[in-house]
This record gives C-alpha cells, sequence and structure tokens, in this order.
C-alpha cells in the first residue's frame, strides 16, 4: 500500500514536470535541445565543448639568426602546437638543449588542462625551465608525466663522450590533427633562436611512424649503460616489407650506429647518388643537384665523409656545402683541387658582433668563436637517387658529421618530396646568396673593428680607449678549440 502511493506521487510529479516543461519550450525560455537535458538530468545539461578547427603545421620550418622577425620561428609554432594539445593526449620531447621559459609555460599549462607531458634531456645543463617543469610533473620515469635527464646518453654506453642529441616533438593531437611529428635541428634554447640557423620539420596523420617514433622515445627512456642497436623504420613500408627511402614518404634511422668509412650511414647514401643521367628521349645529360647544410664536419669522420662529398663533385654533380664549424683537416680535404675545380663551399660562421670580454689573453685575438653558425644538418637532393630519377629528397635530423654522432642518441631522417625539397632549397640559397649569412670559405675575409677598451692608469685611475681591430669573419678551427658563450658543443 505505502509502495502504491509513492509511485503514484511520482508519476503525478513526472506529469506536472513535464506539462511546465513544454510551458517553458513554448515560451521560447530554452531550446527543444536544453529541454531535453533538463528532463532527463533535473538540472542543465553542459554545453559540449566545440570541436577544435586548429590544424598542425605542416613541412619545414626556420629560425633567421640575422633578423630579430626570424628568432623564434621554430619555437612559436612549437608553443602553438603545445597549446592546442587537448586534454587526454601526450606530447612527448626529446632533445639535447633546454631553457625557454615560454615553453617551459607552455607544457606547464598543458598538464594542468590533463596532458601528458614527458621530456627526455641532456645532462649537461641545469636550468630555470627545467625546474618549472620538474616542480610541475616531477621526474619519476613510471609516472604518466615527467621531465628525465638521460646520464652520457639514453641508449648509448654511458662514457663521457656521449650524449642524447637528438631533437624530436611528438603530440598525439593537436587542434584537429593526430600524431604530430616534428623533427630537424632546433632545441628548444634562446641561443637556438638567435644565434643559430635551425630548421624543424612538421608531419601528422602518419599513425605507424607516430607509434614507432613514441616506440623510440619509451626505450631512450629506459637510460641504458651500454649501447643498443640502431633502429630503422618508415611507418608502412611501400614495397611491403623494408625501409627505403628511395621510395618512402619518411624513413628514419635511430642511433648509435657504428660507423666506419665502408659502411657509415652518410656514405651508403651518396653512393646511391648518379651525378649524370641521359635524358633517354634527347640524350641531354642532366646533373643531380646537391645542397649540404652542415653544423659541424671534423675528426676522423669528418675527413672521410668531407673525400666522399668531393667525390660527388668529381662525378659531376652540381654540389654546394656550407659549414658553421669545421676541422682544420677535413677543410684541406673537401676544399683539394679536382678537375673540374676546387667544390663550391661557404661558411655560415659569423664572428663580427664584438663581446665584452672577446680578448681573454689580451692578445688581440677573439677568443669567443661565433656570434653566429648554422646548427642545421640537412642534405638536399634533386636528381638520379637508387636509379630513380627526379628524386627530390632531404634528410635532416640531428645528425652531425663528426666522429662523436655514431655514438650519441640521434635521428636521421629522410622526406621525399618536391616541394619540401624546394622549401628547403629556399633556405639554403637564402644563406648562399647572401653575404651577411654566408662568406666565401676559400678566402679568409677580415674586417675592421673600433673596439673600446677600459685601461687602468699607472696612478690607479681608469681610462676608457678605442683600438682597431682585424679579424676573420669565416672560421676554419683547430681540432682543440675554446668554447664560447654562444657555441653549444652540439
Amino acid at each position: 500500500m505505502f509502495d502504491g502511493r509513492v509511485g503514484f506521487v511520482s508519476k503525478l510529479s513526472r506529469l506536472v514536470g513535464g506539462l511546465c516543461l513544454v510551458l517553458v519550450v513554448s515560451l521560447g525560455l530554452v531550446t527543444p535541445g536544453q529541454a531535453s537535458g533538463v528532463a532527463s538530468s533535473g538540472a542543465p545539461a553542459a554545453a559540449k565543448p566545440k570541436p577544435s578547427t586548429w590544424e598542425a603545421f605542416s613541412g619545414p620550418y626556420f629560425n633567421d639568426p640575422h633578423l630579430a622577425k626570424g628568432h623564434f620561428q621554430i619555437e612559436r609554432r612549437v608553443i602553438k602546437t603545445i597549446d592546442n594539445a587537448p586534454k587526454g593526449s601526450s606530447i612527448r620531447i626529446a632533445i639535447y638543449s633546454f631553457d625557454r621559459l615560454p615553453v617551459a609555460h607552455a607544457l606547464v599549462a598543458a598538464h594542468r588542462r590533463g596532458v601528458q607531458v614527458q621530456m627526455l634531456l641532456n645532462d649537461h645543463w641545469e636550468t630555470p625551465a627545467m625546474k618549472v617543469v620538474r616542480a610541475e610533473i616531477g621526474k619519476n620515469r613510471n609516472k604518466g608525466s615527467f621531465i628525465y635527464k638521460c646520464k652520457q646518453s639514453c641508449r648509448g654506453a654511458a662514457n663521457e663522450f656521449n650524449n642524447l642529441h637528438s631533437k624530436f616533438y611528438l603530440f598525439s593531437q593537436a587542434g584537429k590533427s593526430e600524431d604530430v611529428i616534428a623533427v630537424g635541428s632546433a632545441n628548444m634554447t634562446r641561443n637556438a633562436a638567435i644565434h643559430q640557423w635551425n630548421d624543424l620539420y612538421f608531419t601528422d596523420g602518419d599513425h605507424e611512424l607516430f607509434r614507432q617514433f613514441v616506440s623510440l622515445f619509451k626505450d631512450m627512456s629506459k637510460d641504458y649503460d651500454t649501447r643498443q642497436e640502431p633502429l630503422v623504420f618508415c611507418g608502412i613500408p611501400t614495397n611491403g616489407s623494408t625501409c627505403d627511402d628511395s621510395v618512402d614518404k619518411h624513413t628514419a634511422v635511430a642511433f648509435p650506429r657504428v660507423a666506419r668509412p665502408k659502411d657509415d650511414l652518410v656514405v651508403q647514401m651518396l653512393n646511391r647518388i648518379q651525378c649524370l643521367t641521359p635524358d633517354p628521349v634527347t640524350g641531354k645529360v642532366k646533373r643531380t643537384r646537391l645542397a649540404l647544410s652542415m653544423h659541424t664536419m671534423r675528426g676522423n669522420r669528418g675527413n672521410y665523409l668531407a673525400e666522399a662529398i668531393r667525390q660527388k663533385w668529381v662525378q659531376g654533380c652540381d654540389v654546394r656545402v656550407t659549414f658553421g664549424l669545421i676541422g682544420y683537416h677535413t677543410k684541406g680535404i673537401i676544399a683539394a683541387p679536382t678537375k673540374r675545380g676546387r667544390i663550391p663551399l661557404r661558411s655560415t660562421g659569423m664572428d663580427y658582433n664584438l663581446d665584452d670580454n672577446f680578448d681573454l689573453n689580451n692578445d688581440g685575438i677573439d677568443d669567443l668563436i661565433l656570434d653566429y653558425y648554422s646548427h642545421q644538418k640537412y642534405f638536399i637532393i634533386q636528381g638520379t637517387y637508387n636509379g630513380v630519377p627526379d628524386t627530390n629528397m632531404v634528410i635532416t635530423g640531428s645528425v652531425n658529421w663528426s666522429s662523436l654522432s655514431t655514438a650519441n642518441d640521434e635521428v636521421w631522417f629522410t622526406v621525399r618530396g618536391a616541394v619540401v625539397a624546394k622549401k628547403y632549397l629556399r633556405n639554403f640559397d637564402y644563406q648562399w646568396n647572401n653575404t651577411r649569412n654566408t662568406r666565401n670559405a676559400y678566402t679568409t675575409t677580415y674586417a675592421n673593428f673600433r673596439v673600446r677598451r677600459t685601461v687602468r692608469q699607472p696612478d690607479g685611475t681608469m681610462r676608457t680607449v678605442w683600438r682597431t681591430v682585424r679579424r676573420p669573419v669565416t672560421t676554419v678551427e683547430r681540432d682543440h678549440y675554446l668554447k664560447g658563450p654562444y657555441w653549444e658543443a652540439d
């Protein structure tokens, strides 16, 4: 009897509530959709978030250290991508250096809105930006979010020479874009933005390639003490079995990778290039065009790679090379005369802004190396590659043409496509054709500078004096060089 009364009252209540709801809708006080929410829960339904229309960046982006408007071109795009990572998504970043507080604050904000944030860094540095992120997410790799410094590289042998030197950024979602990958030469540092030439290539939507990069990141986070085997991946191979950079859109090789002159990845790549290709119809010979923008070429590996690229010039390829820093012996090898003349060679290493303490030894020589230099490690191929004519391909990533690179955590990344190659070539030509950006590496160009010095007089007073100093603005360094404040040993 009691249950029957309750049921009757409940039905009567629902009937009255329904009639009231109809009256409210008819008066236009709520929409039918809102009324549905009221009827089902007794409270207004929460508005659903609008789906994002923002799309991730695509293709390569570059900074220009010589122009203020070009300083943070790459960083701004990384921050914008972080800002568009929604709740429930993940961000994974593996870079050598990190000191940018704007990036740190963007990562903290992402974590607070429910984004998983993981960072792997090299262990050579401690910065306020790292502390900001660490205070938010901690460094425990067993948790969903963390910031961690690999000890003397992640997948390499633990010794004083090895580093985490990769530079890649992974976003499971950014706006409406999924599985965003960014790879190149760019660290998140002020130095990278205002003193270095850098590149960062964005792509998205290749779910298998993204999964493979995440797998690499997770393996790096184990922080091995012993050298691991290199990893090769390309998403889903075009031929169904093995990765092939002559047909696959993207390929990646994760170092460390033992290299000798015969099996070096660079040598193998150069051996696949055919310099002269007769046109089957006209018989006219096409020259393959090559452009190398390399941060540093040094040591024994730099020497044999310099000889390998010089041989492509000998074989008839149109070759141009720019460098940030080159070893003395390496310069002699790449610059050796041939029957075609010397290989076109320019330096991006510029040392013409006065440093406050430039003359450490008071000998009139600037001891602080470079104010501007290329930190890029890209190579453009336009021609016949592995028997495929009219190939357009770019190799980018973190791998320098130097001996230490092979034992580091590095990423070698290839991209096929005429549009991408043209964008990289536009960046290369901008540096090559502008004397503000590069200098002829075969001539030691000097410039005069009026330098102000403060000198202590015999009576103890200080007096300002001026003197004229001449110094080179292109750099060929001896093998053991003194590091300056703008030079990253990476």
